[in-house]
């Protein structure tokens, strides 16, 4: 055997090691991507779920919860507006 054939011999083995690795590549890629599509919609159910539970504490309990700040705080501030205008009336009336 001469140079040239021992070249192409090695260009052939390497060709064929080549498209080997490939097509066990395109295995392992295909085999990942179902495992990771399992995942994949198993993750979107529970995110599904989340943002429910998460819908329900918003609308039963902390919209309650801020309307009855809200509530308190205006009471607090009707009761501080009435003790405003009573203490000035109460300054006006020592002043003179």
């Amino acid at each position: 055997m001469d140079l040239a054939s021992w070249r192409d011999l090695v260009i052939v083995i390497w060709g064929l090691i080549g498209i080997i690795t490939m097509i066990l590549i395109c295995i392992i890629l295909l085999l990942f991507y179902r495992r990771m599509s399992v995942l994949i919609k198993s993750v979107d159910s529970v995110v599904v779920r989340v943002d429910g539970i998460v819908e329900y504490v918003d609308v039963q309990v902390i919209r309650p919860l801020t309307q009855v700040g809200s509530v308190i705080e205006g009471i607090v501030r009707g009761i501080k507006m009435i003790r405003d205008l009573f203490r000035k009336k109460e300054d006006e009336e020592e002043d003179e």
